[in-house]
């Protein structure tokens, strides 16, 4: 095994090579603790992509369980559609490979139990790559609530309305069972910075879900009401119907007149000029790794948590995110803290704690029971809305502060 100074250098195996491995390989690549050492995938396309790119050696593969049971390979990051994750999850942990998986981590608690039961049993680490509460703003947020600076936490409110379900979608994206639509696919961002500012323990949620459109059959958008354990409270919000766009809200306060909106209804807008299912799909494949499309979502990730306004409520102040740091509210003044340019976006943050777990024995802040609470929330959401009731929760586990 390499080394770099006195510590390995962890050989990273890549499962699918969609959206999030683009977003996901230049961050493993940069990190020198990292080596992306081989990929997976059933389009060969993106497996010339990825040989095209990626220096070698490396190895490609045409199946998950082939990359799993490569001896060069310490850590499986599993990037496949949602449905998948329990499977390659599992191959991965039971070939003796560490696991970092993209959100959420399964779509049912009975599955992520079988994931995280897997990891202990093997003594492996099994992390989720919910890479935006990871990122500084968040970070500082987090550590105002453990200062008491600004007295006790008393209330957090994310709001966020965009385009997703009018961005090109596969048919899984657009099938609840295999978990799509936004509560499943941008709502375990959202919860769990909200979980990473709050301490982790939701007592209770009572939400809805909205499935507006019958021409995209899941649903699009939610509102949320969380009660933490210790007494902070939290309302998410996530629309994708693209209709108002919340970044008028976040962007323009900063930015004065120099910040233009994208185009009113730009994704719905787009998706009217294709024909069939057909040229949605390539649309999306367009988005997958290597692919040209893919360079502004990419250019993006940096920018996700400032699409809506988040504010964070003390006793002697409110906080809200700005582009260049966060903006602080107190008793008698406001002042701004800034960060220096460089990775905003918590992706280096997310996979250090994939190193510092896997060579450390270290505690992951993201750690497989973590992901778990994140998605009982989740679930909860659903399960309010379909049944008109506040949902006590069960399985929370508390921030571990890094």
């Amino acid at each position: 095994m390499a080394t770099i100074g006195n510590e390995p250098v962890l050989n990273v195996g890549v499962i699918g090579l969609g959206g999030a491995a683009a977003a996901m390989i230049p961050v493993f690549g940069r990190d020198p603790h990292f080596r992306v050492a081989a990929a997976a995938d059933i389009d060969e396309g993106m497996l010339d992509n990825f040989r095209r790119d990626v220096p070698g050696p490396t190895e490609t593969f045409g199946s998950a369980e082939a990359l799993c049971k490569s001896p060069n390979v310490d850590v499986v990051y599993i990037a496949t559609p949602n449905q998948f994750h329990v499977e390659h999850g599992t191959l991965a942990l039971e070939n003796g490979k560490h696991v970092h998986m993209e959100k959420p981590m399964t779509l049912s608690l009975e599955d992520a139990d079988l994931l995280v039961n897997a990891a202990e049993r093997n003594g492996l680490s099994l992390t989720v790559n919910v890479k935006h509460s990871f990122e500084p703003r968040v970070h500082r947020i987090r550590q105002m609530v453990g200062s008491g600076e600004l007295g006790q936490l008393r209330m957090i409110n994310y709001w966020y309305f965009a385009s997703w379900l009018y961005s090109p979608r596969t048919s899984e994206e657009l099938n609840h069972a295999m978990g799509g639509g936004v509560p499943w696919r941008q709502g375990p961002h959202q919860i769990d910075i909200i979980r990473t500012i709050g301490g982790g323990r939701v007592r209770s949620v009572r939400a809805m879900t909205g499935w507006w459109d019958a021409s995209r059959p899941v649903a699009g958008c939610y509102a949320g009401y969380l009660d933490f354990e210790d007494g902070p409270v939290a309302t998410a919000v996530y629309s994708g119907y693209d209709h108002f766009n919340s970044r008028e809200l976040t962007y323009r306060v900063d930015r004065g007149d120099s910040y233009r909106m994208p185009e009113h209804a730009r994704g719905r807008k787009a998706l009217a000029q294709v024909d069939d299912k057909a040229a949605e799909i390539a649309m999306k494949r367009s988005r997958r790794y290597g692919m040209e499309g893919r360079e502004e979502i990419i250019s993006q990730q940096s920018e996700w948590i400032l699409g809506g306004p988040l504010v964070v409520s003390f006793d002697k102040g409110d906080v809200r995110l700005t582009p260049n740091g966060l903006q602080v509210y107190g008793d008698a003044e406001k002042e701004e803290l800034s960060y220096p340019p460089g990775p905003q976006d918590g992706r280096d943050g997310a996979i250090d704690q994939v190193y510092n777990a896997v060579v450390h024995g270290r505690p992951a802040m993201n750690s497989g029971r973590w992901g778990k609470a994140t998605l009982e929330v989740l679930l909860a959401l659903f399960q309010s809305g379909e049944e008109r009731r506040e949902i006590f929760l069960q399985h929370q586990v508390p921030t571990v502060d890094y």
